[in-house]
């Protein structure tokens, strides 16, 4: 209950910054309205759905690991990988630090996997809005969010890092991809080349380049697409449209059942 009350209030906060940015300075007109839709994502399908399904993964995953590994239990087996980590021993800001960069780098190649087969019918939830803003950052698939959360999850709880960075880490991301998801036009001068900025990750979502044809996966670290040749930020213009190219029905109950929809007409179509 207190991650859900930590959730809510960070949204409270946040969202009417983020209305008020987008209205002073837009990247393209759009009517400044609530929609239901999103308001959904944001107080129930990611906060209680995804959130109860990425804890259960999570920990059954830690549970197999810890047993397999330590034969012990997952607290246990933590502290114990803390004790052992070189990492554990670094300055806050450098632990801190350094989970960025290791979440980041295992969620490009997540975003990248995603974007493919099977998995590109649950990613294409959050491509499906058409009017890109800071309410579309959470409009997310629970399969496709619970994924990635492990995947990242997992990697940054392997480095044996110290608890207060994981506490950091969630107000972190959630800023950035509220952020990132704004409708402004913003591109961080020579830091575009550092940092995810509004403008690069707009193109990320332009429609031409939704599915397998897609680029600028990083999540906070433009560089990592740098690396992984998937740049893309031409300055003297900006994407046409935004969406995901499928037919996704804009409703909540619509949504979460489409992927498996998808799912099973590919299956039929194969027996």
């Amino acid at each position: 209950m207190l991650s859900l009350a930590i959730v809510y209030a960070g949204v409270a906060l946040l969202a009417p910054l983020f209305a008020l940015a987008e209205r002073r300075w837009p990247e393209r007109a759009s009517p400044h309205r609530l929609r239901a839709l999103d308001v959904a994502y944001w107080l129930v399908v990611t906060p209680i759905v995804t959130g109860v399904l990425t804890r259960g993964a999570t920990m059954g995953a830690l549970g197999v690991t810890a047993y397999a590994v330590a034969s012990s239990d997952p607290q246990t087996f933590l502290a114990r990988l803390h004790a052992a980590s070189p990492l554990g021993g670094l300055p806050f800001a450098a632990q801190l630090g350094l989970a960025l960069l290791v979440a980041d780098v295992v969620g490009y190649f997540s975003h990248r996997i995603r974007h493919r087969g099977v998995f590109w019918w649950f990613h294409a939830i959050h491509h499906s809005a058409t009017t890109l803003d800071a309410q579309a950052a959470a409009r997310m698939h629970p399969i496709d969010d619970m994924l990635d959360n492990v995947l990242v999850g997992g990697a940054v709880l392997a480095m044996g890092l110290s608890p207060e960075v994981f506490l950091a880490l969630g107000p972190i991301i959630l800023l950035h991809t509220l952020l990132t998801h704004a409708n402004v036009a913003w591109d961080f001068g020579p830091l575009r080349w550092v940092l995810v900025s509004p403008a690069f990750h707009r193109w990320h979502h332009a429609l031409d380049r939704a599915g397998a044809r897609g680029c600028n996966y990083a999540g906070m670290f433009s560089f990592v697409d740098l690396l992984g040749g998937t740049f893309h930020l031409p300055r003297a213009e900006a994407p046409e449209a935004f969406g995901s190219g499928e037919a996704i029905p804009e409703t909540v109950l619509g949504q979460l059942a489409w992927p498996w929809r998808a799912l099973g007409r590919s299956l039929k179509a194969r027996g």
